[in-house]
């Protein structure tokens, strides 16, 4: 399995670490043409991927930030997003249209490949993600620790040793489907309190949420800063004594 893209993009290592190569993160990401088709009501085709690009590179800050990970998978299907993860330092794997969960098993057979002993699964529309969330999901140990979504049913941060035989089973009551899977292949199975995992962007009232939580995009800073600057601030905030971001005043 290569790392360069279909494109012939060259890989660049990512920034050296204090800790020797232990986990890291799978970052799975689509063409932002198209993302967040549930939000088509509320956004433009355009804002909708202005929207995916901007949460996708808040995760990206804090993936890159993190000291308790040792590298970044980027896996997408895209040339342009794989140019992308490139440029951030990532690792990228072009997965040829396999779908979340072929995408992220091909991303798994590569980490274990590459001698990784954890691998941390993290969404690319969680742009409140924590440093603090990421050492809890990526510390060492045989266990598999899933961060849930605000509704309890979805999977928005998992983690698993490697190697491994785990199928990710990402979709409807992933949370269940995790666990479940985790039980089969004889691995101990936890739910870890991530309180900035919990937020994933994919409708509406989830915009006002995120505004309610980072008014001033302390974490989500490029993700409020889009919302400012397309004037969709008004649109979605829960209320007109929220301040505007800092950055943008």
């Amino acid at each position: 399995m290569g790392i360069e893209g279909s494109e012939g993009e060259a890989f660049k290592p990512s920034p050296p670490r204090k800790e020797p190569a232990m986990a890291w993160a799978l970052l799975p990401v689509k063409a932002p043409q198209g993302a967040k088709s549930r939000l088509a009501a509320s956004l433009s085709s355009e804002q909708r991927t202005g929207l995916a690009e901007a949460m996708r590179d808040d995760v990206a800050k804090t993936l890159g930030d993190c000291p308790a990970l040792s590298g970044v998978l980027v896996l997408s299907p895209d040339a342009a997003v794989r140019r992308w993860g490139a440029a951030q330092g990532f690792a990228v794997l072009d997965d040829g249209g396999a779908g979340l969960n072929g995408a992220l098993t091909l991303g798994l057979c590569d980490l274990a490949a590459r001698g990784c002993e954890r691998a941390v699964i993290i969404p690319s529309d969680v742009p409140l993600l924590s440093k603090e969330d990421l050492a809890v999901l990526s510390a060492p140990g045989g266990d598999v620790r899933l961060a849930r979504d605000q509704h309890g049913a979805g999977t928005n941060g998992l983690a698993l040793p490697l190697p491994s035989a785990f199928i990710p089973r990402f979709g409807v009551g992933s949370a269940k489907a995790h666990g479940q899977e985790a039980q089969r292949q004889g691995l101990r199975f936890s739910v870890a309190a991530c309180p900035s995992l919990a937020l994933d962007l994919d409708h509406p009232d989830d915009l006002t949420a995120l505004l309610a939580r980072d008014p001033e995009g302390r974490r989500a800073a490029m993700t409020v800063a889009f919302l400012y600057e397309h004037d969709l601030w008004a649109r979605f905030a829960a209320s007109d004594a929220i301040p505007a971001p800092r950055a943008a005043i």
